[in-house]
């Protein structure tokens, strides 16, 4: 029987955490549930969700700490999960988490699931352990880390505990993985070894790191080409400005190229041969690496966050032990000088994009926490 869902991303931004909640939403909807999604106005988050088709609430505000507005934002809401009779609220932010709190205990006409992306702290209180273990029908977490991370404070009942990975749509492997124009276009030579990374260009992503480890990696594999794609649309940003320079002076300029942002990501993503993620925090959702894997490329990766849950070495990639320049060369050498190891760890991407991140299991897993509250 199709369920009426009220999905929270009351968020301003395009992150993971709004990806994650977007991605719930639309396979919700596809699958023939009644969704909606309580969002902030006129914002990049509500230009996404819209793309995709789905219907926005944007009139509630929960972000205010204004109390006359907060009351209007209960009432508001009380009258639009009476009108459409909703049964699942699902918010994935914690902004005015405690007006769904307050609206579950007056109603009672609707279980409430809180989707967790983010490992920020959980204040050690009264209030959020009540919360956590009785008032919350369950908890979805994008991560075992950041289960893990709630856990340190609250003793969340077992049968409430649901980690659930972002998905990524699997692209056929009998599909070639060269795309001849990418030679041309990025000045590449069929006989060179491709590596890529891919998000935002901030310290945090350890760009620094991975063009040092790119420096020690061409002693031994000249031919070897790394493509930077970013996100961010301004050229003169000064962290890619800062970047480019550091590429002259450490002399591997030429065999670097910057990429900005192209609707063919995923394209590029499956020309390479390597991918990399390199970031020195967070990372509790990673959907690059998710995606990397969906189209048959293997990831090498820093420990961090979520990375060690779901690139396993010499399966799918290789994971560093630690977060530094020599363990990261040594893993891409070890991978581009083993034709072997390449083409089985490339097998193995694709395959567990298949059966651990697809968007069938993504869906069927969530729809399977929503029915075990019903009950």
């Amino acid at each position: 029987m199709p369920l009426t869902i009220l999905i929270g991303s009351n968020v301003h931004w395009w992150n993971a955490e709004a990806a994650y909640a977007a991605t719930a939403a639309e396979l919700l909807q596809e699958a023939g549930h009644r969704v909606f999604v309580l969002t902030r106005p006129n914002t990049l988050n509500a230009k996404h969700l819209q793309a995709r088709g789905l219907t926005l609430i944007t009139d509630i505000d929960l972000n205010t700490l204004n109390p006359i507005r907060l009351y209007q934002s209960y009432q508001r809401l009380k009258k639009f999960l009476q009108d459409y009779d909703v049964q699942i609220v699902n918010p994935h932010r914690s902004e005015g988490f405690f007006i769904y709190i307050l609206l579950k205990q007056s109603l009672k006409t609707f279980k409430l699931i809180r989707t967790r992306g983010t490992t920020r702290a959980v204040r050690n209180s009264w209030f959020n352990r009540k919360m956590y273990c009785d008032w919350v029908d369950a908890h979805i977490f994008a991560g075992q880390v950041v289960l893990e991370r709630v856990s340190q404070v609250v003793p969340l009942p077992s049968h409430k505990k649901h980690v659930i990975y972002y998905p990524a749509d699997p692209v056929s492997p009998s599909s070639s993985n060269r795309h001849p124009q990418y030679y041309q276009e990025f000045q590449i030579s069929p006989e060179d070894k491709t590596i890529a990374i891919v998000g935002r260009i901030s310290p945090v992503k350890g760009h620094v790191l991975l063009l040092e480890g790119f420096r020690k990696l061409l002693k031994n594999f000249p031919n070897t080409v790394l493509l930077i794609l970013y996100k961010h649309p301004d050229p003169k940003r000064p962290a890619l400005l800062s970047l480019q320079e550091k590429c002259e002076h450490m002399k591997i300029g030429s065999q670097v190229r910057f990429i900005g942002p192209r609707q063919d990501i995923r394209d590029i993503m499956k020309f390479v041969d390597i991918g990399v993620v390199s970031s020195l925090d967070s990372e509790v959702i990673c959907r690059v690496a998710v995606e990397f894997f969906s189209v048959g490329t293997p990831v090498v990766a820093f420990p961090t966050g979520c990375l060690p849950e779901i690139v396993h070495s010499q399966v799918n990639g290789i994971l560093t032990k630690d977060q530094n320049a020599d363990e990261l060369a040594a893993a891409l050498e070890k991978i581009l000088s083993n034709p072997e190891l390449l083409q089985h760890l490339s097998k193995n991407a694709h395959e567990q994009a298949v059966q651990r991140f697809s968007p069938s299991l993504f869906l069927k897993k969530n729809l399977e926490v929503f029915e075990s509250v019903l009950k």
